[in-house]
């Protein structure tokens, strides 16, 4: 997740929303082609036949995943061909326009970052394997938590400097406002959580802090240094990384599906971290010359696209920003963007002298539209000529697949905020079959999790029905689809399975609580039973308010994960529908605190009948439990959330 919006519910009606597309349907996708040098006759892909597949195939995805517009520019060679598709604003009509419509990029930010870096080094004014400390000011400053082990600018291009992540509350709906690069990393430093250059693990803040070093070593602000040095040079002259844009480059707006077949518009693309990914606003034409540039690639170019880190040997690793990547035998360099209600994908195939650039205006439903680029990516590249097909070697012997299985993590995932909840819900399951490996959480087609694995020996392993691989080594699973982020196992004690089970348990005694109290009291009245002692029948009340504090808490969870699209709008803007769960947990440990003095008083004075003083000890250890819980989980707001966290 690379930033989020607050939700605005569109006023224009579900049936004109459509209304706006259908002509634009019917008329086929808006298109220019720009001027271009004659084809290089070994150029790998024909571009007119290309135009097809890529009119069928988008034109599919708009409407099976209800997104509202796209753009496309492929460059092969010396030509270039551009599209644009739907609308990138639902309310006027506005068609997109590869060539002027603006679309927020999202972590293809970060190869900007990267390039700036990499003329800096090359220019000889910042060296990549330096303690990064030497180029920051103090309060931007990096803790020496492992004393000889000092970050360097390779580590935060490659996503191996270690840092903790945390977007809560990063990001904002407005770009007016908004803190300096400098000043919010110093605010939201996250903690060093394990040695840089050992496991790479996808880092918002280290990009972000690779943008300050540039800024600091060029003498002017990132988004001006980026200007000057990287898209003037290319005459990228509708792309900017300056909030607010200026007023000449308006963006689309972004979407995500309502209840209703239309769009709810999504906010929150801004935001300080620009070098990360908020901010940045590109057109479909830009990126052409972006892609063309990367093609014929300079020094500083051929930097980024050198593989600097990877965490099996076996597989694609990381270069500066971008992602190694491999199909039907052919390798490249393959970057994707999210923001909420953008989702930009971007591949380089230098041997191939290809380059293919999509982007959306809407998340799709159930979050397809980041895995609806690759889609299209892939059946791109399975049209040209001399593939392999990517079967790779035959399945292998000797291997125990039953000694990979368990439970995995990624290493992105944080330690110290509210994030860290995607712990019990985000985790990849490996589980032993047959005939080798089957995953569930790996797969970045949200529509197929599952995933089955054929041995290819030591630790190997390739996708039954695809060219995906993967591979396992000292506990760590890689995958080729996803280099920059690891995957570690779980110890058993922090499996998602038992926790979950055990706050389900707490829930349901605490949920059952709220009920059975208020209804006992109830039916000792009509019998006209004594009343207990007033201290009595407090500890019993606080007792169901702890309940009721429980379902508050379930009810808001719930609201918050039911839409994965909103999530990611809610989570970076820390707009009331994500930080609502921590509220309720802010009065959970004094809720439970009291119900744990009342159980204890009950024994000691004898208020009730035995089962009666069983019970109240079971809430009062249901409580704890939760409590504890919540705690672990950074789920508690305020100060004492802090304490406990």
């Amino acid at each position: 997740m690379n930033g989020s919006p607050r939700a605005t519910l569109l006023t224009l009606t579900p049936v004109l929303a459509l209304a706006a597309l259908l002509p634009l349907a019917a008329a086929g996708p808006a298109s220019a082609a720009a001027p271009a040098a004659p084809a290089d006759p070994a150029a790998p892909a024909d571009l007119a036949a290309l135009g097809g597949l890529i009119d069928r195939t988008v034109a599919e995805q708009l409407r099976r995943d209800r997104i509202p517009g796209a753009a496309v520019a492929v460059v092969s060679g010396e030509e270039v061909l551009l599209r644009g598709y739907g609308v990138a604003d639902t309310a006027a009509g506005t068609p997109v326009d590869p060539e002027r419509t603006g679309f927020y990029l999202g972590s293809l930010a970060k190869l900007f970052t990267a390039r700036a870096a990499a003329q800096l080094v090359t220019e000889g004014r910042l060296d990549p394997a330096a303690d990064v400390n030497g180029y920051l000011p103090p309060a931007n400053r990096i803790p020496d938590t492992y004393p000889g082990r000092p970050v360097t600018t390779d580590h935060l291009l490659t996503h191996t400097a270690g840092f903790d992540s945390d977007l809560v509350g990063l990001n904002s709906a407005t770009p007016e406002g908004i803190p300096t690069l400098a000043q919010s990393l110093a605010a939201h430093r996250p903690a060093r959580v394990r040695p840089p250059g050992t496991l790479v693990a996808y880092d918002n803040y280290g990009a972000a802090l690779a943008g300050l070093v540039v800024e600091r070593v060029a003498g002017r602000p990132y988004a001006e240094q980026v200007r000057a040095s990287v898209l003037e040079p290319l005459g990228m002259t509708r792309t900017s990384f300056e909030q607010p844009h200026p007023a000449a480059l308006a963006p689309a707006r972004g979407y995500r599906p309502d209840g209703s077949d239309g769009w709810t518009e999504e906010h929150g693309q801004y935001g300080p971290w620009t070098p990360s990914g908020p901010g940045g606003i590109t057109t479909a034409a830009d990126m052409a010359r972006w892609l063309r540039d990367q093609l014929t690639p300079d020094p500083a170019a051929r930097l980024t696209q050198t593989t600097h880190y990877r965490q099996d040997p076996r597989l694609p690793g990381m270069g500066w920003a971008y992602e190694g990547w491999t199909r039907d035998g052919r390798t490249g360099w393959f970057k994707d963007g999210d923001l909420p209600g953008f989702h930009g994908n971007l591949l380089l195939l230098p041997e191939q002298h290809l380059g293919v650039y999509v982007v959306y205006n809407g998340d799709g439903t159930e979050g397809t539209a980041g895995w609806d680029g690759k889609e299209l990516i892939r059946a791109i590249v399975d049209t040209l000529p001399g593939g392999t097909g990517g079967t790779g070697s035959d399945p292998g012997t000797g291997d125990d697949p039953g000694r990979y299985g368990g439970t995995y993590l990624a290493a992105r995932v944080s330690r110290d905020s509210m994030m860290r909840t995607e712990e019990l819900f985000g985790t990849v399951t490996v589980t032993a079959e047959a005939a080798g490996l089957r995953t569930e959480g790996l797969a970045l087609d949200p529509r197929h999790p599952v995933q089955h694995w054929l041995p290819l020996g030591d630790g190997r392993y390739r996708e039954r029905d695809g060219q995906a691989r993967i591979a396992f080594r000292d506990g760590v699973l890689t995958a080729s689809d996803t280099p920059s982020t690891a995957y570690r196992r779980l110890a058993w004690r922090r499996q998602p399975g038992p926790r979950l089970a055990v706050l389900g348990a707490a829930l349901a005694v605490l949920l059952g609580t709220a009920v059975a109290v208020p209804a006992t009291a109830l039916t000792r009245r009509l019998r006209r039973r004594p009343a207990h002692p007033l201290p009595a029948r407090a500890a019993r009340a606080a007792a169901a308010l702890t309940g009721l504090l429980a379902a508050g808490f379930l009810l808001s969870l719930l609201a918050l994960v039911s839409d994965g699209n909103a999530m990611m709008e809610a989570v970076p803007l820390g707009s009331p529908l994500a930080l609502a769960p921590t509220w309720w947990g802010a009065a959970a440990p004094p809720a439970a605190l009291a119900v744990t003095a009342g159980a204890a008083a009950g024994w000691l004075r004898g208020w009730w009948r035995l089962p009666g003083r069983i019970a109240m000890t079971a809430v009062a250890l249901a409580a704890a439990v939760f409590t504890a819980l919540l705690a672990d989980y950074h789920l508690i707001a305020g100060p004492l959330g802090a304490l406990l966290g």
